[in-house]
């Protein structure tokens, strides 16, 4: 087939892919593997229900994307949600954030989290910012909320979502996403007087209808569709040649902005250094495994999430996209969706299990209620930031920007991030392509 060339080829139509094409004046041309925009900011629909890819729900903090959103889709496009979610373990339910909710846990657990949190507080003196702070995990929830927190949630929780111990990971990753409680609110907390609305995600924003995949419609219709190849897989790249070689054929790009996973990228480039090889070696993330759940009538608790910390079980959280919203299923229907912390197990196999614990958590009073279950995978879901992280990805970056490539995104980058984040990334790429200050 015939060559192609583009001033600027994106690669990936993902949210941060889309947003620079956006916020990019001049040519693009962006290459998408899948048969959809939006990268994992997507829905499937099935037999009236609605998933996307987990929980999509979206925080704003920008005021220029909140603008950018509201003009594609209107104010009204979106429910205005406030955060209903809670942490189920020791059989019980308390409130989200658990470090400054344990009332209502077994009395030893709410005096060893106490007793902790006050030990804590006592040992860590004056923190004066990031630098100060313990930089393996574990050791900074210890340092932050004691052993009786880190033992009954945190530590526990967190291995079942990063799929890796927290012995194994940065503290770096963490100082906006981990509430960080006073001990008075802590105190305060045990004896029921429960903080609410802590957290970056105490209120959020949901399309009424659609789904997420409305908000990456939205953004490709005003790239303009014409500048979106789907089911296009770059299969390898000439970074000296500046061409994107594309099954039979070649695009030749000036610039290259790359929005796929990293590694995947990487191994595409003909002629890779050896040390650059050697770095996407030490490339980490945890895939996750989840399940879409359809349930005949109402469900039995009212959360948006819920944390499941013990090891007990093979799920570390639970979600409903209906509790958001209800026309996210059939009228007087429900629907959830399940992350595992087995990745070793198929997804099948925890089926029964978890059905067992979705009893127990009382969000369904019997098996027979639940009218199907979907199997799902996302590579890449986490990011895991260990002690190679930071030294490996700005020395990959440092060589991709000498080859005049940006790789952006939650996965381009190899970041831990918000969809948010990633269409700012777009736009500050967008800019420093241009000359711009972002």
């Amino acid at each position: 087939m015939a060559n192609e060339t583009t001033e600027t080829l994106i690669i990936g139509a993902g949210l941060a892919g889309l947003s620079f094409a956006l916020h990019h004046p001049g040519e693009a041309l962006i290459v998408e593997a899948t048969d959809h925009v939006g990268g994992k900011a997507m829905s499937e629909r099935f037999d009236g229900y609605t998933f996307d890819v987990t929980g999509h729900w979206l925080h704003l903090r920008d005021a220029g994307m909140k603008a950018l959103i509201f003009r594609l889709l209107g104010e009204d496009h979106f429910h205005r949600i406030e955060r209903i979610s809670r942490i189920w373990s020791h059989g019980v339910y308390t409130q989200y954030p658990f470090q400054s909710n344990v009332f209502g846990l077994p009395p030893a657990v709410v005096h060893a989290c106490v007793m902790g949190a006050i030990e804590a507080d006592r040992r860590k003196g004056d923190v004066r910012g990031a630098a100060d702070e313990p930089e393996n995990f574990a050791d900074w929830i210890r340092f932050f909320f004691g052993e009786g927190i880190a033992e009954h949630f945190m530590v526990p929780y967190n291995a079942k979502l990063w799929g890796v111990s927290a012995e194994e990971i940065t503290s770096r990753w963490c100082q906006r996403f981990v509430p960080k409680p006073k001990l008075d609110d802590i105190v305060a907390g045990a004896v029921g007087l429960n903080a609410s609305g802590v957290g970056y995600n105490a209120s959020f924003l949901y399309p009424k209808h659609g789904g997420i995949q409305t908000l990456s419609d939205a953004l490709a219709d005003e790239v303009g569709r014409d500048r979106i190849r789907l089911n296009t897989r770059v299969t390898g790249i000439d970074l000296d040649r500046r061409v994107a070689f594309i099954g039979d054929r070649t695009i030749a790009f000036k610039h290259l902005v790359n929005t796929a996973p990293l590694p995947d990228f990487l191994k595409g480039i003909n002629g890779l250094p050896a040390e650059m090889a050697a770095a996407r070696g030490r490339l980490r993330a945890t895939e996750t495994p989840y399940l879409n759940v359809g349930i005949e009538g109402p469900l039995g608790q009212p959360d948006h999430w819920i944390y499941v910390p013990e090891r007990a079980w093979p799920m570390y959280r639970v979600g409903s996209f209906s509790n958001a919203v209800p026309a996210m299923a059939p009228p007087g229907h429900s629907s959830l969706y399940v992350e595992l912390a087995d990745r070793a197990t198929p997804a099948e196999a925890l089926v029964p299990r978890v059905i067992e614990g979705l009893v127990a958590m009382g969000l369904i009073d019997d098996p027979r209620r639940v009218r199907f279950v979907h199997p799902r995978r996302i590579p890449h879901a986490y990011v895991v930031y260990d002690f190679a992280w930071h030294d490996t990805t700005a020395a990959i970056h440092a060589w991709l920007a000498s080859q005049r490539v940006q790789s952006i995104g939650r996965y381009g980058e190899w970041k831990y991030s918000s969809m948010e984040d990633a269409m700012i990334d777009g736009r500050e790429a967008a800019a420093r392509l241009a000359g711009g200050s972002p």
